[in-house]
């Protein structure tokens, strides 16, 4: 399935936030290489579910990745869960500072 698909080498770093919009979505990272928040590190559990944050393909925590908003550059309409730092680069590259 594409969300146990592996990053690349070059994506397994932190969760930076990109200097530049994305021009097409990312390979998600795979489930089995998220023990924990990519953000807040908390373990994941039965209880504490992964996210995949639609821009950046990291998972996060639902508290961590709570936001959703259009993604234009992938030609994503309707809102799509995204990490707290990709959605304020989202809303900045769309110029739309009303966050």
């Amino acid at each position: 399935a594409e969300c146990d698909a592996a990053m690349s080498s070059a994506d397994t770093g932190s969760a930076a936030v990109p200097s530049r919009p994305r021009q097409s979505a990312p390979v998600w990272q795979a489930n089995s290489d998220a023990p924990n928040c990519t953000k807040c590190k908390s373990p994941f559990s039965l209880f504490v579910r992964r996210h995949h944050c639609r821009y950046c393909g990291k998972i996060f925590c639902e508290e961590c990745s709570a936001k959703t908003c259009a993604i234009p550059q992938f030609e994503i309409t309707k809102p799509a869960r995204v990490c707290d730092d990709c959605f304020v680069t989202i809303k900045r590259t769309n110029f739309d500072f009303n966050i």
